[in-house]
């Protein structure tokens, strides 16, 4: 099977020019080389970054990233005004009060596997929600796509905490987790698999790569991504031309 899913966001381009990207590879201490894809936001512009990635965020990142295709495509294809705003607004209602500890890392790491990765999400957790305060179990975001005619199963897990070690050990124990719970994920993703551009046909044979009682080499499909948002204030202080290399330092020390 030959078919490219189709990323969830409209506005990569818009994304890109804000969260911007750096490749480079790290050498470990074993002498093996980590090709790396590094994000960050630039402490500089005009307007400020912050305020154009949230502006991004209400322009079309929260509706997607909370809210089923189906639902989105069903409510904009009406052309009813004021629907996209009544969608943001719906999804607003859906997140936790305590947004800033794990549905922003969430929303972050959805966005991110979308527009670098190309893999956008298969199954809208939050969507299942009946209110806020209801958490959301397993793996935090579950998204895919063929590459050269393989298919990758993401499934994603995102931290924030002020040390980066801390998180990085709660992320690996949620992986782990995740990974021995694979069967009631794609018992979800069987029930309530959610993208508009896949028919039928294709559909039942992604469920077959995927199905861990049918298809023998099933783990050679899964893969982690990750997302940890950690704290460093000697990096705020940083000026902008000297921004970018402090960050590729920093991220050396912790890939290392």
């Amino acid at each position: 099977m030959d078919k490219r899913l189709e990323p969830q966001l409209k506005n990569c381009d818009e994304v890109k020019a804000i969260l911007k990207r750096v490749d480079v590879p790290f050498t470990l201490a074993d002498g093996r080389t980590v090709e790396t894809l590094l994000i960050y936001v630039s402490p500089d512009g005009e307007p400020d970054p912050l305020t154009q990635l949230f502006a991004t965020i209400k322009n079309g990142i929260l509706t997607n990233f909370v809210l089923r295709c189906s639902e989105i495509e069903k409510k904009l294809g009406l052309k009813k005004e004021g629907a996209a705003e009544k969608l943001f607004e719906k999804s607003i209602r859906k997140l936790s009060q305590h947004t800033a500890k794990g549905e922003l890392g969430e929303l972050i790491l959805f966005t991110l596997l979308d527009v670098y990765l190309g893999a956008p999400k298969l199954l809208s957790k939050m969507s299942f929600k009946t209110s806020r305060k209801m958490p959301v179990f397993s793996a935090d975001g579950v998204h895919g796509q063929f590459y050269d005619g393989k298919f990758k199963l993401f499934l994603g897990e995102s931290k924030l905490y002020k040390d980066f070690k801390s998180g990085a050990t709660e992320a690996t124990s949620s992986i782990k987790k995740a990974a021995d719970k694979y069967q009631e994920e794609f018992d979800l993703i069987e029930s309530f698999i959610d993208f508009p551009n896949l028919d039928e046909e294709h559909e039942d044979i992604l469920l077959d790569i995927l199905n861990p009682l049918t298809n023998p080499d099933f783990e050679d499909v899964l893969y982690n991504s990750c997302f940890i948002g950690f704290a460093k204030p000697e990096l705020v202080g940083c000026l902008p031309n000297e921004f970018e290399a402090a960050y590729l330092e920093v991220a050396g020390e912790y890939i290392g």
